[in-house]
């Protein structure tokens, strides 16, 4: 038999409980056996349903207007067929088709028999000028813009009252007034006389600076002058024929 000195700590005697190797974080033991179950998760892993997620954002992305660069002479058009895409059975505002292609068109075919060079580039920045105001309103607010679309009437006020903007800004009353006088002669007087139609002339008149006003006045007066010359010049005083008298001398 050992004896210990005193103050010497007994020595430790392992047992079962003590010895027995810590269960790892987060395992749960089975209750029969006392073997360690599957480990328990403690991270989210992704189950199928999420990779739906990512699927409905790309065919939200494609359902969106999609960009269509401006200053081209088919702007109109596409955009009518990116609607199509975007809402089969469906027909784009009427607006696309029958007042901005159509007068994209028309003033795109004036030449230099019909406007001046001044008003030549008039007409270019005017067109890319009422472009631009529908490609500026889609990138504000995409999906707002694609709602619009399906509201033909309203898109077609939101186009007309950017209209007044775009002609003046461009320079509209600082062409010759030959310009003027074909710019204004060639939209279809069934246009002009809508209601929204109407407006936009308005609105357009209502932008004129009293300067310019002044300026439309007197090239009006001059071009008058001009073209009366031009027609009594064109005049012959007219022929008399006096009877032939026979004298007796």
């Amino acid at each position: 038999m050992r004896i210990q000195s005193p103050g010497t700590p007994a020595p430790r005697i392992p047992t079962a409980r003590t010895d027995a190797p810590a269960p790892a974080a987060n395992t749960v033991r089975s209750p029969a056996s006392g073997a360690p179950a599957a480990r328990a998760r403690d991270t989210f892993e992704p189950g199928k349903a999420q990779g739906a997620v990512p699927a409905a954002r790309s065919n939200a992305a494609r359902n969106l207007p999609a960009e269509i660069p401006t200053g081209t002479p088919d702007y109109y058009r596409q955009r009518a067929d990116d609607f199509r895409r975007r809402n089969p059975g469906m027909e784009p505002p009427a607006y696309y088709m029958e007042y901005g292609q159509k007068y994209c068109d028309r003033f795109s075919s004036l030449g230099p028999k019909d406007l001046t060079p001044e008003g030549l580039a008039w007409r270019d920045r005017t067109l890319d000028a009422l472009q631009s105001a529908i490609e500026t309103k889609r990138m504000e607010d995409p999906a707002g813009f694609a709602q619009l679309e399906r509201d033909p009437e309203a898109f077609k006020r939101f186009a007309y009252d950017s209209h007044p903007d775009a002609y003046v800004d461009s320079g509209l009353y600082k062409l010759p007034v030959q310009d003027l006088m074909k710019i204004g002669t060639t939209p279809d007087i069934k246009d002009l006389l809508t209601k929204d139609g109407v407006r936009q002339v308005i609105d357009a008149l209502g932008k004129m600076s009293p300067g310019d006003a002044a300026k439309v006045a007197k090239e009006s007066a001059k071009e008058l002058v001009h073209d009366v010359k031009d027609f009594f010049s064109g005049l012959k005083p007219p022929k008399i024929n006096l009877p032939h008298l026979s004298l007796p001398w």
